[in-house]
């Protein structure tokens, strides 16, 4: 697991706890403020941002009233939506949700990424064991049980 931490630059602090609680867990992120040379623009930011978000399994975005305002974010999670990514979002502050963002479980604090984790952990055991175990063909969507279960432990 690989997770994608998808923020605006206004919410970098909180992004960067996120990368750094995953970090605590084990888990590998990507988080743009570790790219010292982030200067880029244009095609080559989408590229840099494509070529990252498809080295990810999954993908957090850090949502707060400064992320109405970004045109990335939205461009991350349509590239997320489009590989049917495990996604949440991490709500900064007490925020609408954009219409697109409301299905995915939400995370309000930095304990709530090891339910993510867990979660994330218990569906590829249980998928493990239905292919291996039962040889039962697995119709269902493994996201879709992710979100099921993490909304469960939220």
């Amino acid at each position: 697991m690989k997770i994608f931490v998808s923020h605006k630059r206004e919410d970098a602090i909180i992004a960067n706890a996120i990368a750094n609680e995953l970090k605590r867990l084990g888990i590998s992120c990507y988080l743009d403020l570790l790219d010292a040379g982030m200067v880029l623009n244009g095609k080559a930011l989408t590229e840099h941002i494509k070529r990252n978000l498809n080295n990810c399994t999954d993908i957090i975005v850090v949502m707060s009233e400064s992320t109405r305002y970004s045109q990335w974010v939205p461009f991350e999670v349509g590239m997320s939506a489009q590989k049917d990514m495990p996604t949440a979002t991490y709500l900064k502050e007490d925020v609408d949700l954009p219409s697109f963002l409301s299905y995915w479980p939400r995370l309000k604090k930095l304990s709530d990424i090891q339910k993510y984790v867990s979660a994330r952990n218990e569906v590829k055991r249980e998928y493990i064991h239905k292919s291996i175990f039962e040889n039962a063909s697995v119709t269902r969507s493994q996201t879709d049980r992710f979100y099921e279960v993490l909304k469960q432990k939220l």
